[in-house]
């Protein structure tokens, strides 16, 4: 009898959940990405420590995490490892990947360090949609695309757009004027919700747009607002033999100084890039160490520079690497949020234009603005009474219903706010471009434009 309960323990001790090593340690932190689509439900999300000190070498993999069924970002991770593994003269950074099934969704393309080095045990994981051709309008990225922008009256300008898979874009515009020179400009781009528009955003007043012809022509429309169309549109056919652009222009971000190296994320674009120890480096470096108050902190700067393609000193490449030609000086102000593209739902949509004419505001009156609630409801106002009703948005397709407004006389406005009513009543479709909602009729044309507002 004793020799089988001893036989029993033995085997219950062998199905007991193990427990966690108390030697073992964790990096730990979030996996999101930027763009504004839902992972789909079955997602696997993968998530991996290495070692990347060898350059031209594979990583080695130290721990990795996968997660089944993952959901919508954000997401969290730990990875446990040993620390008798780690090397402090070494450099170990964590990865991530979502895939759909054995489609690669999104990729993390950017080193996120971990443990050594100054770098603490957790990180936050930007991914990237992957962009392949199955998954964007225009296919396997980087794409540039160049042509000739002619003006009515003037000479034209010379343009080349290179679109990255992160999101980012380079624009180079040379006038053909002798008396005029070129200019860069560089930003984030966004796809509009139908996938046949993009947005650039950038250094510019305005955003650019262009609509998306084809996998392998664009077709620049700026300066049209969103809703409008240019009477200068023109073709910017996709150049695959082109080299990506080395834009020169002025940057503000964040300079971080750690281990003898220099790092720059750019805040127009989000691109977290060293720095080459070169140029007006010194003075990048000097400044940072007089006004920082513990070692590896960010601060605020100027600098005018160019983005060249360099390989990294660890690690796969090539990648952005920032020239910095002139330092000219710290910043008081921190990053700006991204720009996103606009949301149906939850909402302030304020209109611009009804069909081709501006939408008018009076003093003392209520802008003529909607909002779709999540419920599917929809409230606003025609710049005189207030609208109610209901709504059904259906991938591109949108239909209102049981419209109905107060029947309050205005001083000023009432035409506007009737013919408002009218167009609402003819609208079967929609598109976001950006931050601009286009309301679309039975025959795709815009029939209403609605601007994203801010409200405080």
């Amino acid at each position: 009898m004793k020799t089988v309960l001893i036989v029993v323990l033995l085997m219950l001790a062998g199905c007991a959940t193990p427990t966690s090593d108390p030697e073992m340690a964790e990096v730990t932190g979030q996996v999101v990405y930027r763009e504004r689509i839902a992972a789909p439900p079955n997602a696997r999300l993968e998530v991996v420590l290495q070692d990347i000190s060898r350059a031209g070498a594979p990583a080695v993999r130290l721990g990795e995490m996968v997660v089944e069924n993952a959901g919508q970002p954000p997401y969290e991770f730990a990875i446990a490892y040993d620390p008798a593994d780690i090397d402090p003269r070494h450099t170990y950074a964590v990865a991530a990947r979502l895939y759909d099934g054995e489609q690669l969704l999104f990729i993390s393309d950017t080193v996120h360090q971990v443990i050594t080095r100054d770098f603490p045990s957790t990180a936050t994981i930007v991914m990237r949609q992957t962009g392949t051709a199955s998954t964007h309008p225009l296919g396997a990225f980087p794409a540039s695309f160049s042509g000739i922008r002619a003006g009515a009256d003037s000479p034209g300008t010379e343009i080349q757009l290179d679109l990255l898979a992160n999101g980012v874009y380079f624009l180079r515009e040379t006038s053909q004027h002798p008396d005029h020179g070129t200019a860069y400009d560089l930003g984030r781009y966004l796809l509009s919700s139908h996938h046949d528009q993009l947005t650039l955003y950038g250094g510019r007043e305005m955003p650019a747009r262009l609509a998306i012809s084809s996998p392998d022509t664009l077709v620049w429309q700026y300066p049209a607002a969103a809703g409008t169309q240019s009477r200068l549109d023109h073709d910017l056919p996709r150049q695959p033999d082109l080299p990506l652009l080395q834009p020169r222009v002025t940057l503000r971000g964040e300079y971080r100084y750690l281990a003898g190296a220099g790092r720059f994320r750019d805040c127009l674009t989000g691109l977290d890039m060293p720095v080459a120890s070169e140029a007006d480096n010194r003075a990048l470096e000097e400044a940072y160490l007089a006004q920082r108050d513990q070692p590896g902190e960010a601060l605020m700067v100027h600098v005018f520079g160019r983005i060249e393609q360099r390989m990294p000193m660890e690690g796969p490449g090539p990648l952005p690497t920032l020239v910095p030609e002139r330092f000219r000086g710290v910043s008081e102000h921190g990053c700006p949020e991204p720009p996103r593209l606009a949301e149906l739902k939850n909402t302030y949509w304020r209109l611009s234009l009804i069909e081709s004419s501006l939408a008018e505001r009076w003093p003392n009156q209520r802008e003529p603005h909607l909002v779709f609630h999540e419920d599917g409801r929809v409230a606003g106002s025609d710049g005189c009474n207030r609208v109610t009703g209901g709504y059904e948005a259906d991938g591109s397709s949108i239909r209102l219903s049981r419209l109905a407004t107060t029947r309050m006389a205005c001083p000023a406005g009432m035409n506007q706010a009737e013919r408002f009513g009218q167009v609402l009543d003819e609208v079967e479709g929609f598109r976001i471009v950006g931050q601009y909602l286009e309301m679309l009729g039975p025959d795709g044309k815009v029939r209403l434009l609605f601007e994203a507002v801010a409200l405080d």
